[in-house]
């Protein structure tokens, strides 16, 4: 059997800023050897004026990278939530995605700025400037994932500073929206209505909502709260990796402990707040038909909003109210030298919760009411000093 015979080629070989290239010519097969000595000095000659064909090759390749690529790595890359991804990918695909066959050297900063102007006039200032945001990461990260080894950059500058230097980002209006006061008694009485209501999902929602009035959780953590992060034993709950990655621990108030225990008593799922997939329960269309009937169009992080509001009013003290609404402390030096308990959180927020309930237009839980609560059983199920083991 014949052995295979290996094909020879032509090569050319110098050193560039102290270190050896060798540059490949051809195959013997395919270039005489006058061509191949012809190519190899237009090859050495430009080596010798200090260009590295090896980098120069590197550097065409990052620079050819098309945004579709640049998209899927950027993804792939980050450390990003589930939802946080799939939004990115949204506002990629639905506001670039006539660029995603473009090579990212080829998106100019005027197209930067004709896009953000049209995003504005079809979809608003707010879309606008987050959309522009996730473009302005996504070319960060490309750039700085197709620089060379010695950190230099292959694509240009990000064509999205064009519009800080045009001072065209739109002035973000921060939401102060909030319950009013006088409009408590209305939403307890439709929160009522609907524990009695004959759709299994309309008590869940009406918990759901004084949940996140009564604790300052955000929408996503109430959704996301298991059963086996709620310890009646040490009446505490914990919601997991929150917005600033970390697990956030709470005391259960009375009142809370209460609606655990309704919400226990027709538990389907490892959620406190079942059906969370999907349509979460029609949690939307309930929420619209709240706002019609309280008269005012209330949002669920308005909820959060009053509880710090009712927080601060009653003087909970400062680095408290923000252990409870889990802010972060990173960049507040004296924050780092006060450690707040989950035991010293009890008294802050079962005197927030008491102040729902004087809004609401009920008498607070007494003591003896607590008592009678912590103690009782269900029929049937497990004690609720041992919910936590639920499985």
């Amino acid at each position: 059997m014949a052995s295979k015979i290996k094909k020879r080629s032509y090569y050319a070989e110098s050193r560039v800023a102290g270190r050896t290239r060798r540059v490949t010519i051809g195959r013997s097969d395919l270039f005489t050897l006058d061509e191949a000595r012809k190519q190899a000095r237009v090859t050495l000659g430009s080596m010798a004026t200090g260009i590295d064909p090896t980098k120069a090759k590197a550097d065409a390749r990052a620079k050819s990278i098309t945004q579709e690529d640049a998209v899927t790595k950027f993804l792939a890359g980050r450390d990003l939530k589930a939802g946080t991804r799939a939004d990115y990918t949204m506002i990629l695909e639905t506001y670039f995605g006539g660029w995603k066959k473009k090579q990212l050297k080829d998106i100019t900063p005027n197209d930067c700025v004709a896009r953000f102007d049209k995003i504005t006039r079809e979809n608003g200032p707010t879309t606008a400037n987050l959309a522009f945001r996730v473009y302005r990461s996504m070319y960060g990260y490309a750039r700085a994932a197709t620089a060379g080894p010695d950190g230099r950059y292959t694509l240009p500058e990000n064509p999205v500073k064009r519009l800080s230097d045009l001072r065209r980002w739109h002035k973000a209006k921060r939401r102060q929206s909030y319950l009013p006061d006088d409009l408590f008694p209305a939403l307890k009485a439709h929160l009522d209505s609907l524990r009695s209501d004959l759709h299994p999902a309309a008590p869940v929602f009406a918990d759901y909502v004084e949940l996140l009035l009564r604790t300052g959780l955000r929408k996503s953590e109430g959704l996301g709260l298991l059963w086996s992060d709620v310890n009646m034993t040490a009446r505490t709950f914990t919601v997991r990796d929150t917005k600033n990655r970390t697990d956030h621990t709470l005391p259960i108030s009375v009142q809370l402990l209460e609606l655990l225990q309704r919400r226990f008593e027709s538990k389907t799922d490892e959620f406190v707040f079942p059906g969370r997939d999907g349509a979460n329960t029609g949690f939307q269309s309930r929420l619209t038909k709240l706002r019609e009937i309280i008269g005012y169009p209330l949002q669920y992080h308005d909820l959060r909003r009053n509880f710090s509001i009712l927080g601060s009013n009653l003087n909970i003290e400062h680095y408290a109210l923000k252990k409870l609404l889990n802010h972060t402390t990173s960049t507040d030096v004296t924050a780092g030298y006060v450690i707040i308990t989950v035991a010293r959180l009890k008294g802050p927020i079962q005197t927030i919760s008491d102040e729902v309930d004087r809004l609401f237009g009920s008498a607070s839980v007494t003591q003896s009411d607590s008592v009678e609560i912590e103690n009782k059983k269900y029929t049937g199920a497990i004690p609720l000093a041992n919910l936590s083991l639920l499985s």
